[in-house]
C-alpha cells in the first residue's frame, strides 16, 4: 500500500430538517446531478465522472482538473452540486471549483485557493447541509477552519475567528449533523472525537464535555453521521473496528452498547459512509483490500452483513468510499491501481461489482471521493 495523507468521505444525509444556524433550509437529499469527484493525492488534480445506467462511470473531457496546489486529500461537493472543494495538505489551502451542471466539468473559482493557515496540513473537509459553510480539519494545527460560502460564486471567506481548537490532536475526518446543528471531528492522535455546536455565522462552540473517547490506540480516521441525525460512526484504523455513538441533547455523544464493531483482522479501516436510507454502514479497509458492510439496528448497533466483506482486489488499498444519492451504488477509491471500484447495493446491503468493475481516475493515489447531495 502506498503511503497516504488522507481519508475518505463523510456520509450522505437525506431528508434533512432546517439548519441549526438559522440561516436557511438544507439542500441535502434533494435532486442533484449524478456526478462523482475524486481527489488524486500525488498527481495534484481532481477526477470527474458522470454516473450512467447500472452505476457505470464515464470520465469527463478533460478527465482531470488541476488543484493548483499540492497533495489534495479529502474532497467535498456542495449539497446542490454546484461547487467542489479539495483540501490540499502540503500547501495548507483549499481548492475551489464551480461545476458545469450538464457535463460535470470543473472550473476553478477566482481566486482558486483559500488558506487554512500556516502549518495547518488540512485533511477532512465538508460542506454544511444548508450549503453556506465549509469546515476543514487541520491535522497540523489541531483545529478546524471555518469559511462562509458564497452561493453564487463558490468563493470562500474565513469566519471571524477563522479557526477553532479541537481539544484533540491530528484531526482527520469531519462531518456535520443533518440538521446543521453539530459538527464532529475524528482526532487520530488523541483517540477521540471532538464535538461542536454550530451557531450564527457558522461559528463553532465546543460541547460539554468537548471530546469523547474512541478507545486507547484506536487512531480514529473517518467519521459519518446517520441520515436521521441519531448516530455517529467512526472508523478506528488502529484497532480495526468501527466505534458508534448516539447523539444526545446539545450534540453530546454516548457510546453504544457494545461500543465497537470489528472490521476484520489487520483491516485498517479508513473511509466510512452511511447509505442515504440509514440502513447500512460501509467502510474501506485499506489493510485487507475489502469493503466491510454492516446493517444499522436499534440504538445504532451494527451487525455485519452476510458476507461481511467484499473484495476490491489484491493491492488495491481502498481508501475513500461513498454511496450515490439514490442509494443504489457504492464507489470506492483504490489507491494501488489508481482507479474507482463500483458496486451495486442489493438487498441486505450486499455489494455486487459492476461490469466493468473499475474505472481509471487518470490521476495517481486517489483518496477522497464525493458526490453531490451528500456531505
Amino acid at each position: 500500500m502506498r503511503p497516504l495523507v488522507l481519508l475518505a468521505t463523510c456520509l450522505s444525509l437525506s431528508g434533512c430538517p432546517e439548519g441549526g444556524d438559522g440561516s436557511g433550509t438544507p439542500i441535502l437529499g434533494t435532486s442533484a446531478p449524478p456526478f462523482v469527484y475524486v481527489a488524486n493525492n500525488t498527481s495534484n488534480n481532481v477526477s470527474a465522472f458522470t454516473i450512467g445506467a447500472g452505476g457505470l462511470l464515464t470520465a469527463t473531457s478533460p478527465a482531470t482538473f488541476s488543484t493548483g496546489a499540492t497533495n489534495p486529500t479529502w474532497i467535498a461537493v456542495s449539497p446542490n452540486g454546484q461547487f467542489v472543494y479539495a483540501a490540499n495538505s502540503t500547501t495548507n489551502n483549499v481548492s475551489a471549483f464551480t461545476v458545469n451542471q450538464s457535463t460535470a466539468v470543473l472550473t476553478a473559482t477566482s481566486p482558486a485557493t483559500f488558506s487554512t493557515g500556516a502549518g495547518s496540513t488540512p485533511q477532512g473537509i465538508t460542506v454544511s447541509p444548508n450549503g453556506q459553510f465549509v469546515y476543514v480539519a487541520n491535522s497540523g494545527n489541531d483545529d478546524v477552519s471555518a469559511f462562509s460560502l458564497n452561493t453564487s460564486t463558490g468563493v470562500l471567506t474565513p469566519t471571524v475567528p477563522a479557526t477553532f481548537s479541537t481539544g484533540g490532536t491530528s484531526p482527520q475526518g469531519i462531518a456535520v449533523s443533518p440538521n446543521g446543528s453539530f459538527l464532529f471531528v475524528a482526532n487520530r492522535g488523541s483517540d477521540n472525537v471532538s464535538a461542536f455546536t454550530i451557531g450564527a455565522g457558522g461559528l463553532l462552540t465546543p460541547t460539554v464535555p468537548p471530546t469523547f473517547s474512541t478507545g486507547a490506540g484506536s487512531a480514529p480516521f473517518g467519521i459519518a453521521v446517520s441520515p436521521d441525525g441519531q448516530f455517529v460512526f467512526v472508523s478506528n484504523g488502529g484497532t480495526h473496528e468501527v466505534a458508534a455513538f448516539t447523539i444526545g441533547p446539545g450534540g453530546v455523544l454516548a457510546a453504544t452498547a457494545p461500543a465497537t464493531f470489528s472490521t476484520g483482522a489487520a483491516s485498517t479501516p479508513q473511509g466510512i459512509t452511511v447509505s442515504p436510507n440509514g440502513q447500512f454502514v460501509y467502510v474501506a479497509n485499506s489493510g485487507s483490500d475489502e469493503i466491510a458492510a454492516f446493517t444499522v439496528g436499534g440504538g445504532g448497533v451494527l451487525t455485519a452483513t452476510t458476507p461481511a466483506v467484499f473484495a476490491t482486489g489484491p493491492g488495491t488499498a481502498p481508501f475513500g468510499v461513498t454511496v450515490s444519492l439514490n442509494g443504489q451504488f457504492l464507489y470506492v477509491t483504490n489507491t494501488g491501481p489508481d482507479n474507482v471500484a463500483a458496486f451495486t447495493i442489493g438487498p441486505g446491503g450486499v455489494l455486487t461489482p459492476t461490469v466493468p468493475a473499475t474505472f481509471s481516475t487518470g490521476g495517481t493515489n486517489p483518496s477522497g471521493i464525493g458526490v453531490p447531495g451528500r456531505p
